[in-house]
């Protein structure tokens, strides 16, 4: 039976020291970058069209940035 705390304590100190772990984005900055989202890419009805990822890539890349500046707008052709 120590042999299972053992692991599980080995385990836990993994994961509470792993560095890939990333807090949360506070409120304010997941508004912000949010609502700058739904401005560039607006809602579609479903089956009005096909849909991408293209809205949570926004999403992503302005909270990695912290909402400090605008995340790349990708240029269509």
């Amino acid at each position: 039976m120590s042999g299972a705390w053992l692991r599980f304590g080995a385990v836990l100190a993994l994961l509470v020291a792993s560095t890939a772990a990333v807090a949360a984005p506070d409120a304010e900055t997941a508004k912000r970058c949010l609502r700058a989202a739904y401005m560039v890419y607006p809602y579609k009805r479903p089956g009005a069209g096909p849909m991408n990822g293209d809205r949570l890539h926004f999403f992503q890349q302005c909270v990695a940035q912290g909402g400090s500046k605008s995340a790349e707008v990708p240029k269509t052709d």
